[in-house]
């Protein structure tokens, strides 16, 4: 009977472990809206905030504050519109950004999580790991230390329209 009931448990985890990254990875096709904040330390924080569009096989990220900047993701290049001085530069993608290009196309499969609950789960990209938590089916945030060791919190909102 214990065995059954081990058995019972695991599949139960299991499903609801597949929920969360099914809602998640459904929220991350949406269009989303997103305020980051950035911490420094603990008296300097900065923040931003934007959206981002599917575009047929494009993504474009528009970001609104602290400075007006697009960035335009195909298939094979990135192409960074910098309102403030007029300037567009257009990039090829690196391995460096393929990750978070990949997560933003295809989103996260199981095998790649870890320490995953019925809210939230880890997930390792570029050497990084990342914190993700549903706050609910609508919303989600993602919290991570980037290259220089500052606290970054995204939280993302779905949108009907912009």
């Amino acid at each position: 009977m214990k065995l059954f009931s081990v058995i019972l448990l695991l599949i139960t985890f299991n499903i609801s472990s597949e929920e969360v990254l099914k809602l998640f990875n459904t929220m991350l096709q949406s269009d989303l809206s997103f305020k980051q904040e950035i911490e420094k330390n603990i008296n300097d924080k900065s923040y931003s905030e934007g959206y981002i569009e599917r575009k047929g096989d494009s993504i474009e990220i528009n970001i609104k504050e602290p400075f007006r900047e697009k960035y335009l993701i195909n298939d094979e290049e990135l192409v960074v519109y910098d309102f403030e001085f007029d300037q567009t530069q257009i990039m090829t993608i690196t391995k460096n950004e393929a990750p978070l290009i990949n997560l933003l196309k295809s989103g996260v499969m199981l095998e790649q999580t870890q320490k995953i609950t019925d809210k939230s789960f880890m997930f390792a990209m570029n050497n990084q790991l990342l914190y993700i938590e549903l706050i609910s089916d609508k919303s989600f945030y993602i919290s991570y230390k980037d290259n220089m060791s500052y606290k970054n919190i995204v939280t993302f909102t779905t949108i009907s329209n912009l």
